[in-house]
């Protein structure tokens, strides 16, 4: 089973990268299943229903979330318009949409789990690490991914350590900068941030000039996003069906 993952889609830049691209990456590296984060694909935050329509129509089979998941707060509202959207499982503040689904896939279960970090990390969050364990105990699947959104490198191996054995894959993403640590450990596959799918010339997404006059001319500026053209980042994960376990991982990054 081939598993495509992007990271986070930011703005408008990487919605028409993947408007662009996604199909024939899909093609190229005979993907069976595509797995998006969308947290940022609204204005750099947030997403809304009319962005989820789009993110599916170009080739994603379920789309994550994470700190700023109702940052729009449209979704709200219309969730249960997209079957495919989770957010973090362990978000207390709403309690709006599932933070797990399960789906089939050529015969196969896929699980994707979405949960937030709490090292560095605002929000009402309970514990990664006990709502994981009740996870496990609910969720019945073949092949178990997760995204873990969290700012931590040392949180995001941790968590690593604690759950290679009952899951497939372990994929961080928020940082928006692609690390260079993919690997399988005791057949999990693993990256500490898969990066982002965003304008490349940018501060993380952001329009560089904007970020400049905020903190050296002290003006109040609001967010606002990079138009720059998107770079595409993400992995390509290979998981036996029989075991679960991951076989091999390839890092993505295409500049534009």
């Amino acid at each position: 089973m081939k598993i495509l993952f992007l990271g986070d889609v930011t703005a408008r830049s990487g919605r028409d990268a993947l408007a662009a691209r996604l199909r024939s990456l899909r093609e190229e590296t005979a993907t069976d299943f595509t797995i998006i984060n969308g947290e940022n694909a609204a204005h750099g935050k947030g997403i809304t229903s009319s962005i989820y329509r789009q993110l599916i129509g170009c080739g994603a089979d379920v789309i994550t979330l994470g700190n700023h998941a109702f940052s729009k707060s449209e979704i709200l509202a219309k969730w249960q318009d997209c079957p495919n959207l989770i957010r973090p499982a362990n978000l207390m503040s709403y309690s709006v949409g599932p933070g797990w689904i399960v789906r089939e896939c050529h015969g196969t279960r896929i699980a994707v789990i979405n949960l937030m970090g709490t090292v560095f990390m605002d929000g009402d969050l309970s514990d990664p690490f006990a709502t994981m364990d009740h996870i496990l105990e609910t969720i019945d699947a073949d092949i178990i991914l997760v995204d873990f959104h969290a700012e931590a490198t040392s949180e995001k191996e941790l968590f690593l350590r604690v759950f290679c054995e009952q899951v497939s894959a372990v994929i961080g993403t928020h940082t928006h900068v692609q690390t260079a640590d993919e690997q399988i450990y005791h057949g999990c596959a693993y990256i500490t941030d898969v990066g982002m799918c965003g304008p490349f010339d940018s501060i993380l997404g952001r329009d560089t000039d904007e970020v400049i006059q905020r903190r050296f001319d002290g003006i109040a500026t609001h967010y606002q996003p990079s138009e720059a053209p998107a770079v595409i980042c993400g992995v390509l994960l290979e998981i036996d069906e029989a075991t679960g376990r991951a076989m091999a991982i390839h890092r993505i990054q295409e500049r534009p």
